[in-house]
């Protein structure tokens, strides 16, 4: 293991295995870039089981059924090939973390622990066996004060979400850093949003969506981090998409606005799946299309209903001043045809946010 994940060579295959030890070193970069490489794509074309029809049988063959738990079984099995033998105790209720532990070994052992991409953290939210405990292990092995840390980007991202994640399974968790922390630690992203990956970008629209509290230059400041996110997501999103039929071009909402304040506004849409799981694929589909969904009184009562108007059949939120906000509707034939003022729920997606269930104020 150390000569894997360290610069150390044991002297007797020093020689022999001298054409070969840049691959064998790379090897662990390589897994993980590939892991991470499939949870951005994940993060796009996520989609319910079974909804493709037209799919042949030998099409079907080839495709992985669950996706997600495929993913974060894989990354788990990473993470416990590359950490040490150890590490399998912080499984076990009840273990403490060794303090001797190096940044290697912590950040595989997040791995093992299903943290160490966004996908396997947010399949916590629909496997939910233990995942509260195993969350609290994950944000302990970060360092106690990150802003202070060397974080790479995918570090502060995998960081930033194990506490969403792990605020929306147990609210009010002590182990659940401040809204505002989450914040200051996104400083650390780099300034130009060209540099910055897909997750960081989404997370930037989700936490930094302004508060009702917040005074009109605090909103303007946020809804001014949120559009220059939204714009390079935009670009990510088309990049995808360029060689995926238009029928494919689903978006995926991962958070609904809700009604709480901090972290407690973001809803996961996981929340809603015990509501609608007497219903097949299809029919789930066309009730949130359809509005029906929305009208469950125990949805209803997590959301937050926001203000807009539309202008040509675009999307605009109400709120911001220096430069309109387009959301793009996610059921675009429920868009009116005139000029109207709406309210509508708002989503959070790898495209940006969006609007739902628009309805025209009376």
């Amino acid at each position: 293991m150390k000569y894997l994940v360290t610069d150390y060579i044991p002297e007797e295959v020093g020689d022999a295995w001298g054409p070969f030890h840049g691959d064998l070193k790379n090897l662990h970069k390589i897994m993980q870039d590939a892991l991470e490489w499939i949870s951005e794509d994940l993060s796009y074309f996520q989609t319910d089981i079974g909804q493709d029809e037209d799919e042949t049988p030998e099409n079907l063959e080839e495709k992985i059924s669950h996706p997600l738990k495929w993913l974060a079984k894989k990354s788990s099995e990473y993470g416990k090939y590359f950490s040490e033998a150890y590490s399998t105790a912080l499984l076990k209720p009840g273990q403490s973390i060794p303090d001797n532990l190096s940044v290697v070994q912590k950040r595989m052992i997040i791995y093992q622990l299903g943290g160490g991409n966004v996908t396997s953290i947010l399949n916590k939210l629909t496997d939910q066996k233990d995942a509260v405990r195993l969350l609290k292990y994950i944000v302990s092995l970060y360092p106690r004060n990150p802003i202070n840390a060397n974080f790479g980007q995918r570090d502060i991202v995998n960081y930033i979400m194990a506490h969403i994640s792990l605020n929306c399974l147990s609210p009010q968790n002590a182990k659940v850093a401040p809204l505002k922390d989450l914040q200051a630690l996104c400083r650390q992203f780099p300034s130009d949003k060209r540099r910055c990956l897909p997750n960081t970008l989404f997370l930037l629209t989700l936490l930094f969506w302004p508060e009702d509290e917040d005074t009109d230059q605090e909103k303007e400041a946020k809804y001014e981090i949120v559009q220059s996110a939204v714009e390079h997501l935009e670009k990510g999103y088309w990049t995808k998409m360029k060689d995926i039929p238009q029928r494919k071009r689903r978006i995926y909402t991962h958070f609904f606005l809700g009604k709480g304040n901090g972290l407690d506004k973001f809803v996961h849409k996981k929340k809603f799946e015990k509501l609608t799981k007497v219903f097949s694929v299809s029919e789930k589909r066309m009730k949130w299309f359809s509005g029906e969904a929305w009208k469950m009184p125990d949805i209803a009562k997590m959301l937050k209903r926001v203000s807009g108007w539309t202008e040509d059949k675009v999307v605009y939120l109400e709120g911001p001043r220096k430069k309109k906000f387009n959301i793009l509707p996610l059921y675009v034939p429920s868009v009116p045809h005139s000029n109207e003022n709406i309210t509508f729920y708002l989503g959070f997606t790898f495209r940006g946010p969006v609007a739902c269930n628009i309805l025209v104020n009376k």
